[in-house]
């Protein structure tokens, strides 16, 4: 494991509130939890940081480990005077989830585990993918992600909200992008996923071809007295799909364990 980043984050909300962490997906920044972030900023302290690799935080030219992601996490936290936090993470920052309650469930309040899954695929899929955008850049891979991430519904009806998104994507750092897939690629909670003592939701969208209810339930099945969700008419970034639906998932959770 390497030494903990200073991520880039924005800081919100009730400062005398619950924290509350937000982790993004691969691809995107802090700003795909702008709905989110301006809903719990009402009640809570609401931290939401771009991932290594990201956005404006760093992006060492090397390969990544979910343990290097997490330990990220807690720093952020240790330098905001944040001693115990509620974290939701979405697809990557889900798979941080999952490490921060398996290696450092003493820091967290509760976690909310969103369209995301204790493995996902095989080792050479995600080194296959990481030489794609070390060669190509993420551009290639745009227009097989859009499909993964959004119904076909979604895309015609709300062309705007999807062009906003892959920007974010097209914008990620080649190198940041191919170290969180070696991340991803030796990623691997299934059996790990019962050590999680902290109360725990899994939100998954019905129609995610990544990550589909199926695995949610496995998760939930896993993971001791987990809430399970499932928001209708989604596929992978169901907080943007779906704002409403998804918010309130994340808010009667955190407002059942503040």
């Amino acid at each position: 494991m390497t030494e903990p980043l200073d991520l880039h984050h924005v800081d919100e909300g009730a400062p005398d509130g619950p924290a509350v962490l937000l982790g993004a997906s691969l691809g995107t920044t802090h700003r795909i939890w702008d709905a989110l972030a301006a809903d719990l900023a009402r009640d809570f302290r609401v931290v939401r940081f771009d991932t290594r690799g990201h956005g404006e935080s760093p992006a060492p030219a090397t390969p990544y480990t979910l343990e290097d992601l997490a330990a990220d996490v807690v720093a952020l936290a240790d330098r905001l005077g944040i001693d115990r936090f509620a974290y939701a993470g979405l697809s990557l920052g889900g798979a941080i989830g999952q490490r921060l309650g398996v290696d450092h469930g003493d820091r967290l309040t509760s976690l909310a585990l969103c369209s995301t899954a204790p493995v996902f695929g095989t080792p050479e899929m995600w080194e296959e993918r990481a030489e794609t955008v070390r060669s190509q850049g993420t551009k290639a891979l745009v227009d097989a992600t859009v499909e993964r991430w959004f119904t076909p519904e979604f895309r015609a009806d709300h062309a705007d909200q999807v062009s906003w998104v892959m920007d974010m994507f097209r914008a990620t750092p080649d190198h940041g992008y191919a170290g969180c897939c070696a991340a991803i690629a030796r990623f691997d909670a299934t059996d790990e996923l019962a050590a999680i003592r902290v109360p725990t939701v899994v939100v998954a969208g019905a129609e995610d071809p990544t990550c589909p209810p199926s695995v949610g339930e496995a998760m939930v099945e896993s993971i001791p007295d987990a809430d399970f969700v499932v928001i209708d008419d989604v596929a992978h970034i169901s907080n943007v799909a779906r704002p409403e639906a998804f918010n309130a998932a994340i808010r009667a959770h955190l407002e059942k364990h503040r």
